[in-house]
C-alpha cells in the first residue's frame, strides 16, 4: 500500500481531511434535499391556488346575477390569476410570489387536461356574462351549465392535486432512501477509518505498552512483532535491541554472583537462625560481625555492634575477666575452641544468662573469634520452677495423682492422702477404681476414656468415695503426658473436693430457676426447656403444644382480700394445674398471675383439647384460703410447634394473642391461635401509628350531646364525645381506638386535649347562652392512674376561662373504683376539692357497684343504656330504674339517663323522678355549631 502514509503526522492530516469531506457531503446533500422539498410545496401550494379560483370564479359569477354592482373582482383578473398560475406551473416562474420550477413531464397530461376544462370552463363564463347586462333572471340551464363546468374544472384541478401529492410523496421517499444510503456510507468509512487507524496506530501502540510493562517488571525476553515502517516501528525496533541487550548484561552478573551467593547462603542459614546469635571478634576483641539475632538478644541496632562495638560492653563486669582470658587463649593459639557460661549486659543495662561458643579462624589474612550466644534464661527458669514446682506438689491442697497407660497408680501427693484418706503405700500400684462410688454407668467411664484417647484430656465432677465409706464430690482434671514416640506416658490426675460448693450451687440454681411462691419452674427455667423441647421435636419431628394461661379477675381477689389471700390462691392453682398434666410435661410460672404450660409428644390436638377443658374445670372451682372462699377462672392460649412458630419467641407471642382472644371472648376459655389473630394485632399496632400521627396533626374533633332536664325540656348539660377522622381510614369508631389509646398510654395527651376543648366550649355557651350550662368530660382509669396527669394544670386552665370548676363534670366508670390506688384517689378528691363536680357512668354494670358510692362525694349517676334501650311499661327493667332513682336521690345524688329512644321511655323515667334524659330521642351527639344553633332556638322559643 505504497498510497499509505508513513508518518504519524499525515495520517492524521488525511484522518481530518476524510472526516472533513463527509461533512461537506452530508451537507450538500441535506441542502439539495431541503431546496426540492420547498420547490415541491411551492407546487403543491399553486395546485392549490387553481383548485380554489375555480370555486372562487363560479362563485363570484352567481354573486354577480344576484347583486349586480357589488364589489366583485373583475372577471378578466381572475382570467390572468389563473393562466399566470398555469403557465408558471408548466413552464417555471412565479406566481401569487412563490417561485416554481416547471412540473415533471408526468404530470403535464394531467396540467393539459385542466387547462382543457380551464377553456370550457372560462368560455361557459363568457357567454354567462354577455347574458348579464340585460338583467334577466339566471336560468336554469345557464347555472347547471356554469355548476358542470365548474366542477369539471375542480376535478382537473383535485387529479393535478393528488398527482403532485403522489409525486411529493415519491420525492420525499427518495430523500429518505438517500439519507439512509447517505448514513450508512458515512458509517461504513468512519468504521474504515477506525479499524485502518486501530490496525496502523493503535494496535502497535498497545504492543508497544505491553513491551514496556513487562520489561519495568523485569522481564527483558519480550520481543514486538510491528511490521510497520513509521515512527512506532522504528520505536518498537529500538526497544527491541535494548531488551536483548539488557538481557544478556543480567545474564552475565547472575553468573557472577551465583558463586557469592552460594558461599554467602551457607553462612547466611547459619546466622539467620532464632536460637543463637552469631559473632566475629577482631583481635582487638571488637565485634566486626553481628547476626540479627544477636542485636535483638542485646537490643542494640546491628549496625552498632558490626561497629567495631567493644567486647566490654557486652558481658557482665564480674564476668568480663573471665571472658578476656577465654578470649586470649582462642587469639593466641592456645585452644582452638572453648564453651561456658557467663552473664551478658543488654543495651538497656538488663542482664541475662547465656551459654558462649567460640573458635579460632582465619580473616583477612589475621587471627579472627567466631561463634555463637545462646540465651539460656529460659532453660534456668525452667529448672528453677521444676523445683518450685516439686515444692507446690508436695504442699498444695490440691490432690495430684500420676498413673501409668492403665491406670495404675505411681505417685500422689500429701493432698491426695488428705481428700481420700488413702496413704501412699496404700494406693500406689492399685488402680484408682478404689475410689469408685458406684454412681457413674460404664457409658460415663467410657466416654472418659474416649476423650482421654482423643483430645488427651478430661475435666469434670465425679463421685468418689473416701477410706472412711464417706461419698464426695471432686472435680477432677486429667492430663495426658506422651513419650516421644507420641505413645502415653502419663496420667496426670488434679483434683479438688467440691461438695459444699456443688451443694450451695444447686441451692442458687434452684433458686435462679424455681418461683419461690408455687416452686414451680420460673420464666428463665421455662426458657431453657422451650429451648430443649423445640430441639428436642425438630430432631425427632415431633409435635408439642404451649399453652399460655392468665387468670380472670385474680387482680379483685387480691385488691379485695389481700397479697396473703392472693398469694395462697396461687400457690393452689400451682398444685392444680400440675395435677392437670402428665410428670413429662412441664408447668411454669412466667410471673403474677401467668401460668404456661408445655405438653410433649402431641399425637392429636383433641388431647390438648381435652387438658385445657380439664384445666379451666378444675381452675374454676372454689378455692377455700385462709380466712375467705373465692372463684375464679383461666383464659387460655393453645399455639403447636412448628405450625405456630419455629422458635420459642414465635409461639410464646402467638399463644399470648390467642389467650387475649380467649379473654374477648368471654373469658374462662381457651382458644387456638389462628394467623388472623397476628394479622388483628398488626392491625392495631398500624392503628396505634395512626393514634399518634393523629394526636401529631390534629385529626380528633369533639361532639356533644345535649343532656336535657326531665321536666323542662331543656337543654341545660351536654357530654362531650371524642371523634376521629383520620385520612384513610375516615371516621374511625371510639370503641376501636380508645381501648387502644389507654393500652398505649396515648390516653394521657388525648384526655389532656379532650379536656382543654371542652373548657374552652364550655366557657363560650355560658357566656353565649346560660351561665349555668355544665359540660361532663369523660376521664379514664388510665389517664387517673398515670403519674402524667397534673390536675393542678387543669384548675388553672379552668381558672384562666373565668369560669367556675362546677361548669364541668367529670365522669367516671365503676371501674375506676376497682382499680384506683392512692394516688387516683388524691386526683379525684383535689378536683373535688376545688369544685369539679364527678358523675358515676354506666352506673349497675360493674362489680360491686354500692359498695363504693360512698368512696367520693358522687354528684351524678348515670344509669347505663342497657337498661333504658328495651324500657316499656311491663318490662323488669321498670324496677330497676326506679330503685337506681330512689338509691340515688335517697343519698342526694341526681340521675341521668342514658339511651332514650322513645317517647314511652322518657314518660316512664320522668314519672320514677329521674332529673335527666339523654339519647337520641332528644338529640344524637352534634358538632359544636350545631348544638349552638339547638340552644340560640331553645332561647328564643322562652
Amino acid at each position: 500500500m505504497s498510497f499509505w502514509p508513513r508518518t504519524l503526522k499525515r495520517k492524521t492530516i488525511w484522518g481530518v481531511v476524510l472526516v472533513a469531506l463527509l461533512a461537506v457531503g452530508n451537507v450538500v446533500t441535506l441542502q439539495l434535499m431541503l431546496r426540492r422539498s420547498d420547490d415541491i410545496g411551492a407546487t403543491v401550494n399553486l395546485a392549490g391556488k387553481i383548485r380554489m379560483l375555480s370555486q372562487r370564479i363560479a362563485l363570484e359569477t352567481f354573486a354577480e346575477y344576484l347583486a349586480p354592482g357589488g364589489n366583485w373582482p373583475h372577471i378578466v383578473s381572475r382570467y390572468a390569476s389563473f393562466e399566470e398560475t398555469y403557465t408558471a406551473l408548466r413552464s417555471g416562474g412565479t406566481a401569487y410570489g412563490l417561485t416554481v420550477r416547471p412540473v415533471s413531464p408526468a404530470l403535464q397530461p394531467a396540467l393539459e387536461q385542466l387547462h382543457t376544462s380551464w377553456q370550457r370552463f372560462q368560455d361557459t363564463l363568457n357567454a354567462a356574462y354577455a347574458e348579464m347586462p340585460g338583467a334577466a333572471p339566471i336560468e336554469h340551464a345557464r347555472v347547471l351549465e356554469i355548476m358542470a363546468a365548474s366542477d369539471h374544472l375542480w376535478a382537473q384541478s383535485e387529479n393535478l392535486l393528488n398527482q403532485l401529492v403522489d409525486f411529493s410523496n415519491r420525492v420525499q421517499q427518495r430523500a429518505l432512501w438517500v439519507s439512509l444510503v447517505l448514513f450508512w456510507l458515512d458509517i461504513l468509512l468512519l468504521l474504515l477509518g477506525y479499524f485502518l487507524i486501530k490496525s496502523r496506530i493503535l494496535n502497535p501502540i498497545q504492543v508497544l505498552s505491553n513491551q514496556c510493562t513487562e520489561m519495568a517488571a523485569g522481564n527483558y525476553s519480550i520481543r514486538s512483532s510491528i511490521k510497520i515502517n513509521d515512527e512506532l516501528g522504528q520505536l518498537g525496533g529500538v526497544l527491541n535491541k535494548s531488551a536483548a541487550h539488557i538481557e544478556q548484561l543480567l545474564l552475565d552478573i547472575a553468573k557472577e554472583r551465583s558463586a557469592v551467593a552460594q558461599v554467602q547462603a551457607m553462612f547466611n542459614g547459619l546466622a539467620d537462625n532464632e536460637v543463637s546469635g552469631i559473632y566475629m571478634i577482631s583481635p582487638r576483641m571488637e565485634l566486626i560481625y553481628a547476626s540479627q539475632q544477636l542485636a535483638k538478644m542485646l537490643g542494640y541496632p546491628r549496625e552498632v555492634l558490626m561497629g567495631n562495638f567493644p567486647l566490654e560492653q557486652m558481658f557482665a563486669p564480674a564476668c568480663m575477666g573471665n571472658v578476656r582470658e577465654r578470649v586470649l587463649a582462642r587469639l593466641e593459639g592456645r585452644v582452638r575452641s572453648s564453651r561456658y557460661e557467663s552473664i551478658a549486659v543488654r543495651a538497656d543495662g538488663s542482664q541475662f544468662e547465656v551459654e558462649v561458643f567460640g573458635s579460632a579462624m582465619e580473616y583477612q589474612g589475621r587471627t579472627a573469634i567466631i561463634g555463637m550466644l545462646i540465651d539460656i534464661s529460659t532453660r534456668k527458669r525452667s529448672e528453677a520452677s521444676m523445683r518450685r514446682a516439686a515444692l507446690v506438689y508436695a504442699y498444695t491442697s490440691e490432690a495430684m495423682v500420676v498413673t501409668d497407660p492403665h491406670g495404675v497408680v505411681l505417685d500422689i501427693n500429701p493432698a491426695f492422702s488428705e481428700i481420700t484418706g488413702y496413704a501412699a503405700n496404700e494406693i500406689i500400684g492399685r488402680r484408682l477404681n478404689v475410689l469408685s462410688s458406684g454412681r457413674h454407668d460404664r457409658e460415663f467411664y467410657r466416654a472418659m476414656w474416649n476423650d482421654l484417647r482423643t483430645k488427651g484430656g478430661w475435666s469434670g465432677d465425679i463421685y468418689n468415695i473416701r477410706k472412711n465409706g464417706e461419698e464426695f464430690i471432686e472435680r477432677l482434671t486429667i492430663t495426658t503426658s506422651y513419650n516421644e514416640d507420641g505413645a502415653v506416658e502419663n496420667y496426670i490426675g488434679l483434683f479438688t473436693d467440691v461438695t459444699r460448693l456443688r451443694q450451695r450451687e444447686a441451692v442458687i440454681w434452684r433458686q435462679a430457676h424455681y418461683d419461690h411462691l408455687t416452686q414451680l419452674p420460673n420464666r428463665q427455667m421455662f426458657q431453657e426447656n422451650l429451648l430443649c423441647a423445640i430441639e428436642e421435636s425438630r430432631r425427632r419431628e415431633k409435635v408439642f403444644a404451649l399453652v399460655f394461661l392468665d387468670l380472670d379477675f385474680f387482680k379483685e381477689v387480691n385488691d379485695t382480700f389481700g397479697h396473703d389471700e392472693g398469694d395462697e390462691l396461687l400457690r393452689q392453682v400451682a398444685a392444680r394445674l400440675q395435677s392437670c398434666v402428665r410428670s413429662t410435661d412441664l408447668v411454669a410460672r412466667l410471673g403474677g398471675d401467668e401460668f404456661v404450660l408445655i405438653l410433649h409428644d402431641t399425637k392429636s390436638q383433641e388431647d390438648i383439647f381435652n387438658v385445657c377443658h380439664k384445666v379451666l374445670d378444675l381452675i374454676a372451682k372454689p378455692y377455700r384460703l385462709a380466712n375467705n372462699t373465692v372463684n375464679i377462672s383461666v383464659s387460655a392460649g393453645v399455639t403447636f410447634y412448628p405450625q405456630d412458630g419455629q422458635d420459642g419467641v414465635s409461639l410464646l407471642k402467638h399463644a399470648d394473642l390467642a389467650m387475649y382472644a380467649a379473654k374477648e371472648k368471654g373469658r374462662n376459655q381457651f382458644s387456638v391461635f389462628d394467623p388472623s389473630m397476628e394479622e388483628e394485632a398488626q392491625s392495631r399496632r398500624l392503628m396505634l401509628r395512626d393514634l399518634q400521627k393523629g394526636l401529631d396533626k390534629q385529626e380528633f374533633l369533639l361532639y356533644y350531646q345535649p343532656i336535657v332536664a326531665m321536666q323542662t325540656g331543656r337543654t341545660v348539660k351536654a357530654e362531650a364525645l371524642i371523634r376521629w377522622d383520620q385520612p384513610v381510614r375516615g371516621r374511625v369508631n371510639p370503641g376501636d381506638f380508645i381501648p387502644l389509646a389507654e393500652e398505649s398510654g396515648l390516653i394521657v395527651p388525648l384526655g389532656e386535649w379532650i379536656f382543654k376543648e371542652a373548657a374552652q366550649q364550655v366557657t363560650a355557651w355560658r357566656k353565649s347562652f346560660s351561665p349555668d350550662f355544665v359540660l361532663s368530660v369523660n376521664v379514664s382509669p388510665v389517664q387517673l392512674l398515670s403519674t402524667e396527669l397534673d390536675c393542678s394544670a387543669w384548675l388553672k386552665n379552668i381558672k384562666a376561662l373565668e369560669i367556675p370548676p362546677s361548669a364541668l363534670i367529670m365522669e367516671i366508670t365503676e371501674r375506676m373504683l376497682l382499680e384506683s390506688d392512692k394516688a387516683s384517689d388524691e386526683k379525684i378528691t383535689e378536683l373535688q376539692a376545688a369544685g369539679v363536680q364527678l358523675a358515676l357512668d354506666d352506673f349497675g354494670t360493674g362489680y360491686s357497684s354500692l359498695s363504693y358510692l360512698k368512696r367520693f362525694s358522687i354528684d351524678y349517676i348515670k344509669i347505663d343504656r342497657s337498661f333504658v334501650c328495651n324500657l316499656h311499661r311491663d318490662s323488669e327493667d321498670v324496677a330497676l330504674c326506679q330503685a337506681i332513682i330512689v338509691m340515688a336521690h335517697q343519698l342526694d345524688i341526681q340521675v341521668v339517663a342514658e339511651g332514650v329512644e322513645t317517647q314511652e321511655q322518657h314518660n316512664i323515667l320522668l314519672e320514677a323522678g329521674c332529673d335527666f334524659g339523654q339519647g337520641y330521642w332528644y338529640c344524637k351527639p352534634v358538632t359544636a355549631a350545631e348544638l349552638t344553633q339547638r340552644l340560640q332556638k331553645e332561647c328564643e322559643q322562652s
